[in-house]
């Protein structure tokens, strides 16, 4: 959003060769050698991963790449980008809860022999059994929250993009904020460094003097003062300016040496917007106020969905299952079938018997006969030819279906609370927005304003600074001709110092108030 010099390139990427031709004798046949080709293609891919996650440190550095590079490296900012992932997520999920769900499911079984009972009942001896069952169900339910869930989550995403799209904004503007930073110390540092070359001569001058009888051992240990002074202050701005190019490394996500050059300048022009305008245009664009703005669409979303716990919720089952069990000895269900079978084979003998006294022609009792060996032999066949089918011949059941409608009448009031509490939000997020809006109100003029005196300001210091170095000057000449003393040149010196130093804090007070209004307005105005 700040002025920017054009033909920047690109810097911060890593470029890295692709291994295109891999060996003949890699390609071999021989396994020795095909398991190392494979090592060698898992290491050079581990070492693309590692070399793509390096950023590696510019050595310089445009604006336009300081923010480049923070929208790419700076890890708070990535951590809310991340949401972005979530709400587009979250939106398919909403969607996806419209259609039936499909669930696939099988089992496998096992029981040891030994005598079945429940409770106090026994069934007699059981021999292991295996089995195995299927079952592939469909199910849906739909009620007014799962139908408006999607526009809820549509408002939400689009809630969620404008805070990252805030989020961003407010990442560039304390990126250019420090990028100023940066420049100003180093423009200090500057300073510094005149200011050093003025007293080195200043101490010159002064030993000069006092070597020709025209000075005094004390205007050479004032000027040795001076120059003291002002070495350490430039020991100090230089300290400083390390620390503000560190600063802005961290903002965005780099290691910056403090060496690091900065290419984009900027200069100081006359602001002539008017406040009602850039109001207009801050109630625009303003990332904050949009993303207020989306929150009260979501909140107002909220409460419909709220609203729609009192609609009946509509249930659809459909479900189709498979079973088959096998014993794995047929010895103790033989013995219990023969044991039915001489029951039967009784009963049969007893009605043969009262046949006989009326005169019919008896039954053939045989077939029930447990004795007789064919018989124990056709109904162990029997038994096995059942008896199989593990573990995937299953016996499929019928199908099944199911629909359920469900008309929810009273829910302990909570309802209601769910739809008032929503109404709190909405209102809540509608009286941000109104805040944000007087915010935005009350600090662009305030910035405009800020603006306005920091032009001002800039201007009337440089006047002051040329005013402080002609006095520097003349000082120094009325001492050289003896007719100043060190006092005056000190007092000259420190004052220019310090008019410049005021100087260049002024030029920067006025591209950081601009900076501030352009974050405002939430475009560049350069």
């Amino acid at each position: 959003m700040l002025g920017r010099l054009p033909g920047t390139l690109p810097i911060g990427a890593v470029h890295t060769q692709e291994l295109h031709v891999i060996p003949a004798f890699i390609r071999t046949g021989v396994r020795p050698l095909r398991l190392a080709a494979a090592v060698l293609a898992f290491s050079l891919i581990g070492q693309r991963a590692v070399a793509a996650q390096t950023q590696v440190a510019p050595t310089t550095l445009s604006l336009e790449q300081a923010l480049a590079l923070a929208k790419e490296n700076n890890p708070a900012f990535l951590q809310q980008r991340n949401d972005v992932d979530v709400a587009r997520s979250s939106v398919r999920s909403a969607y996806g809860n419209l259609l039936p769900t499909l669930d696939a499911s099988t089992g496998y079984g096992y029981t040891a022999a030994g005598e079945a009972r429940f409770g106090s009942v026994g069934f007699g001896a059981q021999p292991e059994v295996y089995s195995s069952s299927y079952a592939l169900s469909m199910n849906m339910s739909v009620d007014g929250a799962t139908l408006l869930q999607p526009s809820v989550q549509r408002s939400q995403k689009r809630a969620t993009e404008r805070r990252v799209e805030g989020a961003a904004a407010g990442l560039e503007a304390q990126v250019s904020q420090q990028y100023l930073s940066v420049l100003q110390a180093r423009e200090l540092v500057a300073q510094a460094e005149r200011e050093v070359a003025r007293t080195a001569e200043y101490v010159r001058l002064a030993e000069a003097q006092l070597e020709v009888g025209a000075g005094t051992p004390l205007n050479v240990r004032t000027a040795q003062v001076t120059r003291g002074q002002a070495e350490v202050s430039l020991i100090q701005a230089r300290n400083t300016a390390d620390i503000a190019a560190l600063t802005l490394g961290q903002m965005i996500g780099v290691a910056l040496d403090p060496s690091v050059q900065l290419t984009t300048r900027f200069t100081i022009f006359e602001p002539t917007w008017q406040a009602d305008a850039l109001v207009q245009m801050a109630l625009e664009n303003n990332p904050a106020l949009l993303a207020a703005k989306a929150s009260t669409e979501a909140a107002r979303t909220s409460i419909q969905a709220a609203r729609s716990s009192y609609l009946p919720r509509i249930g659809l089952s459909v479900g189709v299952r498979g079973y088959v069990q096998e014993a794995g000895n047929l010895n103790s269900l033989v013995q219990q079938q023969l044991q039915g079978l001489g029951q039967q084979f009784e009963t049969c003998n007893l009605n043969n018997d009262l046949r006989q006294l009326v005169g019919r022609t008896p039954a053939n009792c045989g077939m029930f006969n447990p004795s007789d060996p064919s018989v124990v032999d056709g109904l162990r066949r029997q038994m096995e030819s059942r008896n199989s089918g593990f573990p995937f011949s299953y016996n499929r059941q019928p199908l099944s279906a199911s629909l359920s409608f469900s008309l929810p009448v009273f829910q302990g009031f909570s309802r209601q609370l769910q739809v008032d509490q929503a109404k709190a939000s909405a209102s809540d997020a509608q009286q941000q927005v109104r805040g944000e809006e007087l915010r935005l109100r009350q600090e662009v003029n305030t910035a405009v304003r800020n603006l306005r005196a920091a032009y001002e300001t800039a201007r009337l210091q440089e006047q002051v600074r040329a005013n402080a170095a002609e006095s520097l000057r003349l000082a120094q000449e009325r001492f050289r001709f003896g007719a100043a003393n060190s006092i005056e040149v000190t007092d000259a010196q420190t004052r220019l110092a310090s008019t410049e130093q005021a100087q260049i804090d002024a030029v920067y007070v006025f591209h950081k108030s601009l900076a501030a209004l352009e974050a405002l307005v939430g475009q560049s105005l350069r």
